[in-house]
């Protein structure tokens, strides 16, 4: 089994809400908004945190009982699949300022090895990582995803700024059993940071998204994503009364680009807005399993 499929199912609750609002906002059509950019790299890491200043101890350093192995080794075959220049341009140390590079957009400059200059067996090594460390379902969306990116170049006829293999890894640090290590995906719509210390495994930030959400026609025909986390999304709406989805509510429209958390905003305040779980009766919490 791999590791994404032992995510404990309280965290999914708590985190639902946010990360069903960046479902719901990046499934549209984007605009690149105002952001500070590369700059933002240098500035001292802080992390989210709301108005009242940064919470300390949120995360423990703990033991899960949850063996990381299968994701080192496929990471080792991965890394040893490549050649000595790929491999160069792929390692950085685990302290390294690239885990802050990461871009949703698609111009951006990559760092790392690109899926579109790996050979055949190489995919196989790059997606047996991605398979030791995902869930079943959170693999097939992160595939179906560039998938998509591929049906948005035949749509655009651009081929030079998407496509399905215009996706790039990058390994920070070495592999270890006890040291800390990760990995990271990087490209238009799916960006995943996978940092792992012995048994414990953080994966954040991540975004996801897609435009356009279903092939229609092409290479990719009947490839679609996100319609899960809408049905549920509508589904927990119509099961809230008045007075809660007043709360959950922020905003009746889609205006441009209206991500909070995207590239480049290690650092934003975001205080909390919208309804408590706790808040939710038991029919209504339901919908939130995605």
């Amino acid at each position: 089994m791999s590791m994404g499929s032992k995510i404990n199912r309280s965290m999914m609750t708590a985190t639902f809400l946010s990360v069903f609002a960046v479902f719901a906002l990046v499934a549209h059509s984007q605009r690149p908004g105002q952001r500070g950019g590369m700059r933002t790299v240098d500035d001292p890491f802080i992390g989210i945190r709301t108005s009242e200043g940064k919470q300390d101890g949120l995360f423990a350093i703990e033991s899960t009982g949850v063996s990381t192995a299968p994701v080192r080794v496929a990471a080792e075959a991965f890394l040893a699949g490549l050649t000595p220049s790929q491999r160069e341009r792929t390692v950085f140390p685990v302290d390294d300022s690239e885990w802050r590079k990461w871009d949703n957009r698609h111009r951006p400059v990559r760092q790392g090895v690109g899926f579109d200059e790996m050979t055949d067996e190489q995919r196989k090594l790059a997606f047996e990582l991605f398979r030791q460390s995902l869930s079943a379902k959170g693999l097939k969306k992160t595939r179906d995803i560039m998938k998509l990116n591929g049906t948005l170049a035949e749509l655009a006829n651009n081929f030079d700024e998407y496509g399905e293999w215009l996706y790039w890894v990058t390994v920070m640090g070495t592999p270890s059993p006890t040291q800390p290590w990760g990995w990271q995906l990087d490209g238009h719509h799916v960006v995943i940071n996978y940092f792992v210390l012995g048994d414990q495994v953080v994966m954040s930030p991540v975004f996801m998204g897609s435009e356009p959400v279903e092939a229609k026609q092409g290479k990719f025909q009947g490839t679609i994503v996100m319609q899960d986390e809408q049905d549920k999304g509508l589904a927990l709406m119509t099961m809230l009364d008045e007075r809660q989805r007043s709360k959950a509510i922020l905003m009746n429209r889609k205006d441009g680009n209206n991500n909070l958390t995207e590239a480049y905003k290690d650092n934003v305040v975001l205080d909390y807005a919208g309804i408590k779980a706790s808040e939710f009766t038991k029919n209504s919490r339901k919908p939130c399993w995605i």
